[in-house]
């Protein structure tokens, strides 16, 4: 084994784990200076704390992630998608540094002339310095990589998001980190060298990829598989669509001939003047429910104006599961032929999270009423969805990860809205209170 100084040690922690927290944050596509400057705050802080810990030096960030969320939410559940995130990012380091390390030693070595590893002790600084250039090498490496891959990245993380999958990685990733911690801390108490704690960590590399092969593999069966059922819903939701276009067609052609009917007997009180029969028979048409509602329920047959089939069918799908909770979903589109060209994937995300939100409260309300408005002008494109709510209502709050009105183990949605819109330049929120109704706005941009 190579013996360090307490300075080398603490350096070589220092910029090993801020390496981590930068790969963490540059996954997370949260760059910038001010975060920066907190993972470098960090890693002192860390840093220390790994004197004491040695080979668990990657400990307090795992535990630090944790943690973070559980404060963050207010719950013991944490959301796992950032555990992972953090998972990922030291599982690749200790794998780089341990790479690292083993090419850092064996230059060394051969540019000494040196016969025993204990020898390297005597150019401590210098291997220190060389692992950690060698590792950021190799870590700038790995982001031009991700940016190169960045549509399939992120692709793949909502994927497995959609899927429901987050917490079965975490718990696979977690197994992966206890099993590499383990093999670094027996090999510190065996005092095995760098070089076959490297070549152990390589193969164990060898098999983590090709779990990662097996598991996107497993992903993409198990989405086809969820496809095939989404598709056998979208059929089923498609013929409760047509069947309730053609009983809108049968009530729009019934209320026309009771329309004829109705102002042929008003035609004949008008010329013979009798305004006390007139009047009567206007109050007696007031309360005729079956006519003021014949054209409430033509709602759906707006959406033949939207162009967009996966918005639409989002839609659909929506108006089905609303009428299951006995709940009116009213929409109105402005807009004879209402065609979004692009962000499609963040907006039918965004809008399926506003309506199941909607849906939601609204089953708790007295009118059991959402209402869904999409307006394009110019350039612009305006989805807004609108639920009564219950006073007092928290306005500043609905946004923060965790909170949440309904119960626990929720207040993820709209938190997840909020990060997409600050994804994309050119979406925007506007959140109104307006009266006791919630007025939540999408704002797209850019739009021909």
């Amino acid at each position: 084994m190579v013996e360090f100084g307490i300075g080398e040690y603490l350096v070589e922690n220092f910029a090993l784990i801020f390496i981590v927290l930068c790969t963490n944050t540059y996954l997370k596509h949260n760059f910038g200076l001010k975060v920066v400057a907190l993972n470098f705050g960090a890693s002192i802080l860390c840093a220390i704390f790994s004197m004491i810990l040695e080979d668990a030096a990657y400990l307090p960030l795992v535990l630090g992630a944790i943690i973070v969320e559980i404060v963050r939410q207010k719950k013991l559940k944490i959301d796992p998608r950032y555990a992972n995130m953090m998972l990922i990012s030291v599982i690749i380091q200790i794998i780089l540094i341990s790479i690292s390390g083993y090419i850092s030693t064996t230059i060394l070595m051969w540019a000494n002339r040196f016969h025993s590893i204990k020898s390297l002790s005597r150019v401590g600084n210098m291997l220190v310095f060389q692992d950690i250039i060698i590792d950021l090498f190799f870590t700038i490496l790995l982001f031009i990589w991700f940016y190169r891959h960045r549509v399939w990245w992120r692709h793949s993380m909502n994927q497995i998001e959609d899927l429901g999958l987050s917490t079965r990685i975490f718990w696979m990733l977690m197994m992966i980190y206890g099993s590499i911690q383990t093999i670094l801390i027996i090999s510190d108490i065996q005092d095995i060298t760098a070089i076959i704690q490297a070549a152990s960590i390589v193969i164990f590399m060898l098999i983590i990829i090709l779990m990662s092969w097996q598991m996107q593999f497993f992903i993409k069966t198990y989405a086809a598989q969820q496809n095939i059922k989404d598709e056998g819903i979208r059929n089923q939701q498609l013929h409760d669509y047509l069947a309730s276009i053609e009983q809108q067609y049968t009530e729009l052609r019934q209320f026309k001939h009771d329309y004829q009917n109705i102002m042929l007997s008003m035609t004949e009180l008008v010329k013979h003047d009798d305004r006390t029969e007139l009047q009567e028979y206007l109050n007696e048409l007031k309360n005729k429910k079956h006519l003021n509602e014949s054209l409430s329920k033509v709602s759906i047959s707006e959406l033949d104006h939207l162009k967009n089939e996966t918005l639409r069918g989002l839609i659909i799908q929506k108006f089905f599961e609303a009428r299951k909770q006995g709940v009116e979903l009213d929409l109105e589109i402005e807009q004879d032929d209402l065609l979004i060209e692009k962000q499609l994937v963040d907006i039918v995300r965004i809008v399926g999270v506003l309506l199941d939100n909607a849906i939601e409260q609204a089953e708790k309300m007295p009118d059991h009423k959402v209402s869904c408005a999409l307006i394009k002008t110019d350039d612009t494109v305006e989805i807004s969805v609108e639920n009564a709510v219950t006073l007092p209502f928290n306005l500043q709050k609905i946004f923060e990860r965790g909170y949440s009105s309904k119960g626990s183990n929720r207040g993820l949605g709209l938190a997840n809205v909020k990060e997409l819109v600050n994804q994309n330049v050119n979406f925007y929120l506007d959140t109104q209170l307006i009266q006791q109704k919630l007025r939540i706005t999408l704002i797209i941009t850019g739009e021909k």
